[in-house]
């Protein structure tokens, strides 16, 4: 079966999981922790695809009562093959994205877990630059900016998640006149916890239509 879970979904069900784990912790009362368990299941079931046998097990192991965070974090990746992973971009096809720039760093690809990307994100701390790939009209774009060297706490403009956030400003053209806007948002500086935190695309999307290039 081809995987149909989106990356933001498989977050969203992680913490759907995660805040069980958590209820389970602190609420004491079996029939309240009953009505957190079926209602996380059925927020979940909405994400899965109906009678995959990966699915019907995973289900199956949230039934019993004190799910542990061991447990949870054993759990969450048998999900792993129902989700679409990230493309594995070749140095070729990361240069064609940043035309512009000469010497690319490259990302960390074995420090990435594919499952867990709604967009690429990764920084160039020489530089002070950042750079993201991200779904833009049904293909891949590349986006450069500056990235500030303070981190403050803040909301992210991209998972909406308070966290540790930097200064991220990008150039875009708006005009044929030769005319640049300079665009900036606070971001989160690790962008690998900001996709774990990215439940929802619409920000994303918001985000991307502001910072990128305008031809």
């Amino acid at each position: 079966m081809e995987p149909t879970i989106t990356a933001y979904e498989y977050s969203d069900i992680t913490q759907q999981v995660n805040t069980l784990v958590s209820a389970y912790l602190s609420v004491n009362d079996k029939r309240m922790r009953r009505v957190v368990r079926d209602t996380t299941i059925e927020r979940i079931s909405a994400y899965l695809p109906a009678d995959n046998p990966i699915a019907e097990e995973f289900l199956s192991r949230l039934q019993p009562d004190r799910l542990t965070r061991e447990a949870a974090a054993k759990l969450l990746p048998t999900l792993e093959p129902l989700v679409v992973p990230f493309p594995s971009l070749s140095q070729k096809q990361l240069s064609k994205l940043f035309r512009k720039v000469k010497k690319l760093k490259q990302p960390e690809w074995a420090d990435l877990d594919l499952h867990e990307l709604t967009y690429l994100g990764w920084n160039d701390g020489g530089n002070q630059k950042k750079y993201l790939v991200a779904p833009y009209h049904d293909r891949l774009i590349g986006i450069q900016g500056d990235m500030g060297p303070k981190t403050v706490k803040g909301v992210c403009a991209i998972c909406q998640t308070i966290g540790n956030v930097s200064l991220f400003v990008s150039t875009t053209k708006r005009s044929g006149l030769g005319t640049f806007t300079r665009n900036g948002n606070y971001i989160c500086r690790d962008s690998a916890q900001c996709n774990r935190q990215l439940t929802d695309p619409q920000p994303l999307a918001d985000f991307i239509e502001t910072v990128h290039a305008k031809r």
